[in-house]
């Protein structure tokens, strides 16, 4: 087992972090919305319902690159954890990765023309794979640099708090243009998603925009490495039993052994919901691009958590919050499918419909932005209760086994989603919205309205039983000072 290791900063911080510092930081969470909103909402769409490839093959294949892609998250946590350079331990993998993520996205979504069905799938199993294994090299050293900013338990917060408002202000402005001038309406295709022309400007311009904002958060923090903790003592040598075993010395730690259990079931959950939304959003709701931009207005719900998140704070432990807010969304998600059932809700094409859709989605933004930026807060604390107890400093190795657990069981998710849609709900391909049978679209909204986010109630129990909270983090903290004689 990996033994215990001494941190120190150059410089010691005065005073509070930055703002500027927090902004460059927030600037890796449009890296991570972009990539998010390319993947969740397109990447299935084209190539099942534009390309004409099986729903369950492409979600197989994307299912397979998120195994890869979690697997070697712990590598790169590892490698990052226990790396020395001049610029410290997170920048140098940071800036590596900004120019391939970009391309390897842009190509995701413009395949040769010509390609036959299984030369297409390898097209987009190979891509996938690259994407994503680039985006790791960027998103677990940015992850893991953000709990090395503070040792304050509200201003861990209010960092997390940041990259979530510039992650969603620049990703609320992307979602516009998107709908606006990448996938607009014509004539032949009334919902502008379903024209495959528009996918490769879609890819070049969302790829070049994750390289630039990677560019943008590296540089823009590099003035902080001074401030950041850096091993004084010489570091294991990389290896593939090395990181096993700092994955195992993590799990040690009861508290995140919880929080890592809680993300393999909520996103689990989360990939088999996540698979639907778009097929809802064409097919149940009948939305056209035109309409789908309105949900931009959903980013006020985020702007309100941004708000509202330090008042709560200082009454609320953050375990509590998430328990709160997690059972919030559950409750959402069931009603909004549930009063359609009911002939509650108007009708298709009602301006209405629309009104009140968004208003839920704003709703559902302020309680997820809230649960987002808990767990980003909570896992600091819980890398300084890991240091005390282990010796060891473990960032990129909590950041990456969190992410590990969240892309092994989406995965798996994902491939349940694609199955969902091709043998229960049985969606047909290349199908035109208000084409589809009554039967069917009940099927794809029950499935994705009811019997998933009914599932929610196990990862909420879980929260119950974090045990961080202030009064243990200042207890922790205190001892820590004392070891490090700062």
């Amino acid at each position: 087992m990996s033994e215990p290791v001494q941190y120190r900063r150059e410089q010691v911080r005065q005073g509070k972090v930055p703002v500027s510092t927090k902004v460059f930081q927030g600037f890796g969470g449009l890296v991570n919305s972009h990539k998010d909103f390319a993947f969740n909402t397109f990447l299935l769409l084209y190539y099942s319902q534009i390309m004409g490839l099986s729903a369950s093959l492409v979600s197989l294949a994307i299912a397979i690159s998120l195994v890869v892609d979690a697997v070697s998250d712990p590598l790169v946590g590892s490698l990052s954890d226990n790396f020395q350079s001049k610029l410290g331990r997170r920048h140098p993998f940071m800036l590596a990765a900004a120019l391939p993520f970009g391309l390897t996205l842009y190509l995701l979504f413009d395949p040769p023309a010509g390609l036959s069905d299984p030369m297409l799938l390898g097209w987009l199993l190979l891509f996938t794979i690259s994407c994503r294994l680039a985006f790791t090299f960027f998103i677990v050293p940015w992850n893991a640099i953000a709990a090395e900013f503070s040792n304050d338990y509200i201003e861990r917060t209010s960092i997390i708090t940041f990259r979530y408002l510039v992650g969603w202000v620049g990703g609320i402005a992307f979602f516009l243009f998107t709908w606006e001038y990448l996938f607009p309406n014509t004539e032949q295709y009334p919902a502008g998603q379903l024209n495959g022309d528009y996918y490769p400007r879609f890819g070049m311009v969302v790829g070049g925009l994750v390289t630039l904002w990677a560019l943008v958060s590296s540089l823009g923090t590099r003035k902080e490495i001074p401030f950041l903790l850096q091993p004084v003592d010489s570091v294991p040598r990389f290896s593939l039993q090395n990181a096993f075993d700092e994955v195992v010395l993590a799990l040690r730690n009861a508290n995140f052994r919880r929080l890592f259990i809680l993300f393999l079931l909520f996103s689990g959950i989360g990939g088999v919901g996540g698979v639907f939304d778009i097929y809802m959003n064409t097919y149940f709701w009948a939305f056209t691009s035109t309409e789908l931009k309105w949900f931009a207005l959903a980013g006020l719900g985020a702007m309100a958590a941004f708000i509202t998140v330090p008042l709560l704070q200082i009454k609320f432990d953050k375990n509590i919050m998430l328990q709160v807010c997690l059972s919030m969304v559950m409750v959402s998600a069931i009603g909004k499918v549930c009063l359609r059932f009911w002939d509650v809700l108007p009708d298709n094409g009602d301006v209405l419909l629309l009104q009140l859709l968004v208003f839920q989605a704003t709703v559902q933004a302020y309680l997820l932005t809230i649960c987002g930026i808990m767990v980003g807060s909570l896992v600091a604390d819980l890398l300084d209760e890991q240091e005390l107890e282990t010796g060891r400093r473990q960032e990129g190795v909590f950041a990456s086994g969190l992410s590990f657990s969240a892309k092994a069981t989406s995965s798996i998710g994902i491939v349940i989603g694609g199955l969902i849609l091709d043998f229960v709900v049985s969606l047909p391909k290349q199908a035109v919205p208000g084409s589809i049978d009554q039967d069917t679209l009940f099927r794809l909204a029950f499935s994705d309205g009811v019997a998933v986010p009914l599932l929610f109630f196990i990862p909420i129990f879980l929260m119950s039983r974090i045990t961080m909270s202030r009064a243990r983090l200042a207890e922790v903290q205190s001892a820590l000072i004392a070891r490090r004689g700062e």
